[in-house]
């Protein structure tokens, strides 16, 4: 074989093995993306959440909203408790009935679900941040 012959035959080894490593890396991160829980339905689009940090762990509210959003829930709040005090976070029913809440309380990992009917509330739900969080926690 002739050396000008033996190079187009390595470059094009090389040419299609690099090519199947790209769509192989393509399929990857499709399958890879559908699994992530930002990709995720929203759970429950009419539901008006607010998140309060209960637990005084600087920035608690914001990383459960950015979590809760990554599930798909739309929250609008984000703010303090009435103190910080809460050892476990909580999921509070305000408008609306406790069972339409489990998917957000275990989108929190297990978060205990409560009924505090108030009929006027501006928000229908409102999650409370008992528990430190840190940035490790989210992404696990």
């Amino acid at each position: 074989m002739s050396p000008r012959r033996r190079r187009r035959f390595n470059f094009a080894s090389i040419a299609v093995m690099l090519l199947a490593v790209v769509a192989g890396a393509a399929l990857l991160s499709v399958y890879f993306r559908a699994k992530e829980p930002g990709s995720a339905p929203m759970a429950d689009p009419d539901l008006r959440v607010e998140v309060l940090n209960g637990c005084g762990s600087r920035g608690a509210a914001d990383r459960v909203a950015l979590l809760l959003r990554r599930e798909g829930f739309l929250v609008e709040k984000v703010g303090n408790a009435d103190h910080f005090h809460y050892r476990e976070d909580i999921v509070v029913a305000r408008t609306v009935d406790r069972e339409r809440l489990l998917d957000l309380g275990r989108a929190l990992g297990g978060a205990a679900v409560v009924e505090q009917q108030i009929p006027d509330y501006e928000y229908q739900v409102t999650v409370i941040v008992g528990k430190p969080r840190s940035l490790v926690d989210m992404d696990s």
